[in-house]
């Protein structure tokens, strides 16, 4: 729970960074309002429960590249039936599939696994491990109620629209 509150805090600030850097303006990313966005979480969680079984940074790169673009494709499949939204789309880049996955962002699950892995879950884990157990156990319990909240607000807003035509 608290590492999934983390990786997707982290994940809000890496991507709002990477996309004011492309935008040259600051934009925050992310379909929730606030600093969410869940799917670098539940990611970051896949990579993490994998790392026992995987013995070298190839095997990260891989295991990564994989689950993380099998997240990416199912979660836009879901926005995209369920509730009629796209969060991003593809399409312009080359080897995209149904505008959902591409090769280039693929690669860098890849790489980000291999970061994750080996620099930033460590020193998460020393942060952890100096924290008060409790206090950060409260905060990250009250960050997912938030996202579990805005998702089930999101989607009621989205299923009302749909089922009247707005």
């Amino acid at each position: 729970m608290v590492k999934f509150a983390i990786y997707t805090f982290l994940g809000f600030i890496i991507e709002s960074a990477y996309i004011s850097i492309l935008e040259k303006r600051i934009h925050f990313s992310g379909l929730l309002k606030g600093p969410f966005i869940p799917i670098y979480g539940f990611g970051a969680l896949l990579i993490l429960k994998a790392v026992p079984y995987h013995t070298n940074n190839f095997e990260i790169f891989f295991y990564s590249l994989v689950c993380c673009t099998a997240l990416e494709y199912v979660t836009h499949y879901f926005l995209a039936h369920d509730l009629n939204i796209e969060i991003w789309n593809y399409q312009k880049y080359p080897d995209n599939y149904c505008s959902r996955i591409c090769l280039f962002y693929s690669l860098i699950w890849g790489i980000l696994g291999i970061i994750l892995v080996n620099f930033i879950d460590p020193f998460i884990n020393q942060l952890l491990a100096a924290s008060n157990y409790y206090l950060v156990n409260v905060i990250a319990l009250i960050y997912i109620l938030v996202i579990i909240y805005q998702f089930y607000n999101l989607r009621f807003q989205f299923k009302t629209k749909n089922k009247y035509g707005n």
